[in-house]
C-alpha cells in the first residue's frame, strides 16, 4: 500500500492555497540537504525530523498521510485482490488498477479516478515546465510537484493553475 501512499503525495504534497514556496520546501531544504530526489527520499526524510519541522509543513505531511489513507482504505481490498505482487512505487499500482477497472469497488475507481485526474492535470499543464525546471528529477515520492512548487513563480500560468 505504500506505493500508492506515494502516488497520492506527488499530487498533494502542498495544499492548493499555498502561493510560492511551500513551508515543506524550506524545511526540506534546511533538513534534507543533499538528500536525492526521487522514491520519496526528501518526504521520509522530512517525517524523520517531524518534531523539528514548522507546523505549516507537519499540517501538509498530515494532509498527504490523511488523503493517502483515504485513498488506501478505499483500494485496500482491490489491491489485495487484483495486484497482491505488484511491487509499490513508480506508479505500478495504479496502473494494476486501471488494468482491473471493471472489477474494481465503486469506492476504490472513484478514489483512483480524481488521483488520476489531478495527476493528469499536473502532466498536461506543466509538462514544459517540467523538462525546463525539473531535468532530472526522478518521479515518486512527491519529487516533481515539490520542484515545481518550490519554483512556482518561474512556472507557466496552466501549470501554476494545475498546481492548486
Amino acid at each position: 500500500m505504500k506505493g500508492l501512499a506515494l502516488l497520492v503525495a506527488i499530487v498533494v504534497l502542498v495544499p492548493p492555497a499555498a502561493r510560492g514556496d511551500s513551508a515543506c520546501v524550506a524545511d526540506a531544504r534546511r533538513f534534507c540537504d543533499g538528500i536525492p530526489f526521487g522514491e520519496g527520499r526528501v518526504m521520509t526524510c522530512l517525517q524523520s525530523h517531524s518534531y523539528d519541522l514548522s507546523s505549516a509543513c507537519q499540517q501538509e505531511i498530515q494532509r498527504i498521510q490523511n488523503r493517502a489513507s483515504q485513498i488506501n482504505s478505499a483500494c485496500t481490498n482491490d489491491v489485495w485482490q487484483y495486484c497482491p505482487r505488484v511491487q509499490p512505487g513508480g506508479g505500478r499500482l495504479l496502473v494494476c488498477l486501471r488494468s482491473h477497472w471493471d472489477d474494481l469497488s465503486s469506492t476504490c475507481r472513484d478514489g483512483a479516478a480524481k488521483l488520476v485526474e489531478k495527476t493528469t492535470r499536473l502532466q498536461q499543464g506543466c509538462g514544459a515546465d517540467i523538462e525546463r525546471l525539473c531535468a532530472g528529477i526522478e518521479p515518486g515520492g512527491g519529487q516533481i510537484f515539490l520542484c515545481l512548487k518550490a519554483q512556482e513563480s518561474k512556472t507557466s500560468n496552466q501549470c501554476q493553475a494545475a498546481l492548486r
